[in-house]
């Protein structure tokens, strides 16, 4: 008996792993959490702390290098949906990985990206910088991740320094974002609000708490007919 792969893709999926969509995700947790055996291995050791060991990370999430092609067919899916991704790549991959979320979508079919908004992060930072605040570049590298504040210890933070994938390598606002998707080949561009959109069940997927407030920004694209 085969099983019927979702037609809805979820990139950068982390625990949001709904049903009726493929949930893809490029971390390590992926992998223990079919191997848990290895987690409490790595735990033993004092490899992984507990406290990352107990994130209840679902099996069934796909794990992808998405630095690298898509491994599916043109026109496989109705609807791409991804956050938190994007900031999490170079320009040029995320670029790279919007032209793959094009080719893979079928005609007519949506592209959802939500991402940090970089112009709410700088408006902060010139309020508090306004208001005297002697930290306010401080909570400005702080909100943007770019970097840690520290090195971190240990076999798991020589991990992170090589992979340094947890940290944000680009920033965007509205219309630097709305400008990567036509650059992909995305039509009907436009900034979208809250659970507003033409996917069916985004509700399933989408988070608030990275949206509202000025936390982040959403853009949709459409692949023309």
């Amino acid at each position: 008996m085969t099983t019927e792969v979702p037609h809805r893709l979820h990139l950068g999926c982390g625990l949001t792993a709904p049903e009726g969509w493929l949930n893809v995700d490029g971390s390590l947790q992926v992998v223990l959490a079919r191997r848990p055996w290895l987690k409490r291995l790595l735990v033993f050791t004092g490899i992984l702390p507990p406290k990352q060991a107990a994130i209840p990370w679902r099996p069934s999430v796909v794990r992808l290098d998405l630095t690298r092609p898509l491994p599916y067919p043109t026109g496989s899916f109705s609807a791409v949906y991804s956050s938190p991704l994007l900031e999490h790549l170079y320009h040029d991959q995320a670029l790279a990985l919007l032209k793959e979320c094009h080719r893979v979508l079928r005609p007519g079919s949506v592209c959802r990206v939500v991402v940090p908004d970089l112009e709410a992060l700088v408006g902060d930072y010139s309020k508090a910088k306004a208001a005297g605040d002697v930290n306010a570049a401080s909570m400005l590298m702080e909100s943007m991740l770019m970097h840690d504040k520290g090195p971190r210890r240990g076999l798991l933070g020589h991990f992170y320094r090589i992979t340094a994938f947890h940290q944000h390598k680009w920033m965007y606002d509205a219309a630097s974002l709305m400008q990567m998707f036509t650059d992909a080949g995305f039509r009907a561009v436009r900034q979208a609000s809250c659970m507003e959109s033409a996917i069916a069940g985004v509700v399933e997927v989408e988070n608030p708490e990275r949206i509202l407030a000025g936390q982040g920004i959403v853009v949709e694209g459409v692949k023309e007919t």
